[in-house]
């Protein structure tokens, strides 16, 4: 590993994909250096919540992978289906 780059791992039960989903989704809109807010809870005050992703920087993230096999994207960055499907 990169010694630059932090490893971060947690489980995840029942959600039908739908974390690597999001995460993908998020890797691929900050990798070309775009910025933007990421916003948690909209409609309920006492727990929405702001965070702030720099491509370039806090949110750069190298590659995901589902159950140690890493997520496979088309050339717009969005999750392959079929191989989404086949990991789950």
């Amino acid at each position: 590993m990169d010694e630059d780059f932090d490893k971060i791992e947690f489980l995840v039960k029942g959600d039908d994909g739908q974390m690597v989903s999001l995460l993908e989704y998020i890797r691929a809109c900050a990798s070309p250096g775009h910025s933007f807010d990421i916003v948690v809870d909209p409609d309920m005050r006492e727990y929405r919540k702001s965070f702030f992703a720099d491509g370039d920087g806090s949110f750069f993230m190298k590659d995901i992978k589902k159950n140690g096999v890493k997520i496979k994207t088309d050339k717009e960055g969005k999750i392959i289906e079929t191989y989404l499907r086949s990991l789950q």
